[in-house]
């Protein structure tokens, strides 16, 4: 009994073996999706691109062993299939064509490894364009909008290597030009009026190569040194105080009036550093027009006098209309 129920035990699971073998080997059907590169084997001599309509994906519907698929799903997580110029199917002298892609992957090595069949492909063909490319020292120019520096900005480095098609070669010149161009959201974190660099700043080809996809920058990006004007704003102020200044020992000897209606400059424009312009908005820095009356003044019994709003060196700018302020002088009888 023992020995029986150890040979239906054996039996049963040479079956299953067999079954799952068998099930493993088994010819099925499957579509599986890639995303799908062009290649150039020599990027400084010749380049590839397929048309603007491709999305660089495709659909590859394989048939063969159950088996197989498992690796075939493990590239799609891996990388991209990459299909190289002169590889088979894929041309290599310049010019435009119509790839067929299901040529193209059956003679891939990667996926012949797989023991798969590729028996459509969607789409079923791209449009490709072999480009030869021609190689150009361009010189780096600094672009910053609508942005005000203090000084000359700093980049490294100076000079990079394009690489463009030589249809497009005429078009840029002998001795081109590529832009290290800072954004806004750069500009923005840097402090006015301090020199700053800028690390990785991407370059931009030339407006002639914009829609040529298989132009490039070596290296890609750029560090920029420079420094942001600060940015300047104004205010308007009425009704500024007009006072009075003369040495100490002078006090006592004149008496010094304003004409009640010349005690106020009725309108002054105040510009300069936008952060010192807020401080006057907000009351911190107090503006006041200043009569200053020399020795030589009060002596000669001048009856008007330019107002000065600092008699230090400020970045603030002071206008108004009114510059004169009338003034009464009276020297006071000598006491016994």
């Amino acid at each position: 009994m023992l020995e029986r129920i150890k040979t239906v035990t054996l039996v049963s699971i040479i079956t299953l073996l067999v079954w799952i073998f068998a099930e493993a080997e088994s010819l099925q059907r499957r579509d599986i999706r890639f995303t799908l590169q062009f290649a150039s084997d020599s990027p400084s001599e010749r380049a590839i691109e397929a048309e603007d309509g491709f999305r660089g994906t495709v659909t590859v519907s394989f048939s063969g062993s159950a088996s197989a698929f498992a690796p075939a799903e493990e590239m799609t997580r891996t990388g991209p299939l990459v299909l190289a110029i002169g590889s088979p199917g894929i041309p290599l002298q310049p010019g435009e064509y119509v790839v067929s892609l299901r040529d193209a992957l059956r003679s891939d090595v990667q996926l012949r490894k797989l023991g798969l069949t590729v028996d459509r492909v969607e789409p079923p063909t791209v449009k490709v364009r072999v480009d030869a490319m021609e190689v150009r020292t361009a010189r780096v120019v600094v672009d910053v909008g609508e942005a005000e520096l203090e000084g000359v900005p700093e980049v490294r480095p100076t000079t990079v290597k394009l690489y463009l098609p030589s249809d497009a070669a005429s078009a840029v010149g002998a001795t081109p030009e590529v832009y290290a161009t800072l954004r806004a959201e750069d500009l923005a974190r840097l402090v006015a009026g301090r020199r700053e660099t800028v690390s990785q700043v991407r370059l931009e080809l030339p407006m002639a190569l914009k829609n040529k996809r298989s132009a490039r920058i070596e290296p890609s990006t750029a560090s920029v040194t420079l420094a942001v004007r600060k940015r300047q704003a104004s205010v308007e102020l009425t009704g500024v105080p007009i006072q009075v200044r003369m040495a100490p020992g002078e006090l006592a000897r004149w008496d010094v009036s304003i004409p009640e209606q010349d005690r106020f400059v009725p309108k002054v424009t105040v510009s300069g550093p936008a952060d010192l312009v807020d401080q006057v908005k907000r009351g911190e820095i107090k503006v006041a027009a200043t009569v200053n009356l020399t020795f030589e003044d009060l002596e000669k019994g001048v009856t008007q006098k330019e107002i000065v709003f600092s008699d230090l060196p400020t970045l603030l700018k002071f206008d108004t209309e009114t510059r004169l302020v009338r003034v009464g002088i009276k020297k006071r009888a000598a006491t016994p």
